[in-house]
């Protein structure tokens, strides 16, 4: 196998070695021949076919072979090949095998014609070309069995020069028509052969034309044939045509960095950057780094009293507050503070003389800071009727509420309500609980 193989790449390297470039790249009309193998054993073995086909003998023979080029890179080409073949006597099908016997078989004559296309995927100025080929066939055994088949495979052309090539081939031969399942149909066929053009071979001779002188109306170097600008000096680049300015702002591709976008020649072609991306551009923006609105040149909404809420937001943009009280102070403790100077006189709803004094200031409170409501709420202790505490309390805390609407509060912001004895703070036990549970507490409502 060895020697085989040794002397296969010999032949190669001297078929390489003396080939010529003068073939044509569309093959002339050629006849030649081949010797062929054909190999029922590997072929059944490799393809899986019905065991009960074995047969371990291989059958030589020859072809003789026309072929002709389509294309540079397809080719015609039929074949008419014999050789001897085994068979059963007794059924006269190829290669039977029966179980149990001895099988020596007879050789009768097996003629094929067979016609099929090959691709090439090299032309044929190459010293070598693989391809591809499939085609239709049909074989005759004995003069009397006769069966289809569709040659298909590949092999390597090469190049002997003057259009003469050498062939190595193999081709699977797969039947076409379904018989008898004992039957060994399908073959491998290897073959070398060889080709020669029928007349004589000439080489390619090269085209010898005059030169023609381009018409150049710019005189840009590019012939008006292919300069899509002709009456404009351009370059070769674009076609004959001057640089492009495909966003039409007046700085051509080539200088041009946002090339898809109008833009200025300060920037390279590229509109005016906007750093913070806030939408407003750098030159209208007052704080280019920090995300504002046009309202305010670009920079954020101010925050005068710096207490985290935003001027737009802070009812009390110039004092520092929560965002409880919309940017306002908390006045709820303030509230808290005054609600404890506010007295009446012992089961009246008159306000005691001392407390007005306290009431002004949260008037004061009320005016400087307009976003709050007042909530005013009256409480007694547990001694007495509840129905006359509980009226008791609300009419302290209606007396304090028209005392603030006497002050120019409006009613809007005010609303008073009694709990009598419902809502105590310490125990009513003692002396000292109760005063504490008779009282009047204010609170802040934003």
């Amino acid at each position: 196998m060895k020697k085989t193989i040794l002397s296969y790449l010999a032949v190669l390297v001297v078929v390489m070695s003396f080939a010529q470039k003068s073939v044509s790249l569309v093959k002339p009309a050629s006849i030649g021949g081949s010797l062929f193998l054909k190999d029922y054993p590997s072929c059944l073995s490799t393809f899986r076919l019905n065991k009960l086909g074995w047969n371990g003998e291989l059958a030589p023979g020859i072809n003789g072979l026309y072929t002709i080029g389509l294309s540079p890179n397809f080719d015609f080409t039929t074949t008419f090949g014999i050789c001897n073949s085994k068979v059963k006597n007794s059924t006269g099908h190829f290669f039977y095998y029966d179980s149990g016997k001895i099988y020596k078989g007879q050789e009768r004559l097996l003629v094929e014609l067979s016609a099929y296309v090959s691709y090439k995927f090299l032309t044929n100025d190459k010293p070598v070309v693989p391809y591809v080929s499939l085609g239709v066939g049909t074989s005759l055994y004995n003069g009397s069995y006769l069966l289809p088949y569709a040659p298909m495979g590949g092999g390597l052309q090469f190049n002997l020069g003057n259009d003469k090539y050498l062939y190595t081939q193999v081709l699977v031969h797969q039947v076409l028509k379904t018989g008898n399942v004992n039957e060994t149909k399908e073959n491998l066929n290897y073959s070398v052969g060889v080709s020669f053009p029928l007349g004589k071979s000439t080489p390619r001779k090269p085209i010898v034309t005059k030169p023609i002188v381009a018409l150049d109306s710019d005189n840009d170097g590019i012939p008006d044939s292919i300069d899509k600008c002709p009456y404009v000096v351009g370059f070769v680049k674009y076609n004959g045509c001057p640089v492009p300015d495909t966003d039409g702002d007046g700085i051509n591709d080539e200088q041009d960095s946002c090339a898809l976008m109008p833009g200025l020649a300060k920037y390279h072609g590229c509109p005016i950057p906007d750093t913070d991306k806030d939408g407003i551009n750098d030159e209208e923006d007052s704080c280019v780094n920090i995300p504002g609105i046009a309202k305010y040149k670009g920079c954020p909404i101010p925050d005068r009293d710096g207490d985290g809420i935003n001027d737009e937001e802070d009812k009390c943009p110039d004092e520092a507050g929560v965002a409880a009280n919309k940017g306002c102070p908390d006045v709820q403790g303030k509230m808290n503070e005054l609600a404890k100077n506010i007295f009446f006189n012992t089961k009246s709803s008159i306000i005691a003389k001392g407390a007005n004094e306290t009431l002004d200031k949260v008037v004061e409170i009320m005016n400087k800071y307009p976003d709050f409501r007042l909530e005013i709420e009256g409480h007694t202790d547990n001694i007495g009727n509840p129905i006359i505490n509980q009226k008791l309390s609300q009419k302290r805390a209606d007396a304090i509420k028209s005392y603030f609407i006497s002050k120019g509060i409006n009613v809007s912001r005010l609303y008073s309500i009694g709990y009598g004895k419902d809502k105590p703070i310490a125990s009513n036990k003692t002396p000292q609980g109760r005063g504490m549970n008779r009282r009047v507490e204010l609170h802040a409502k934003y």
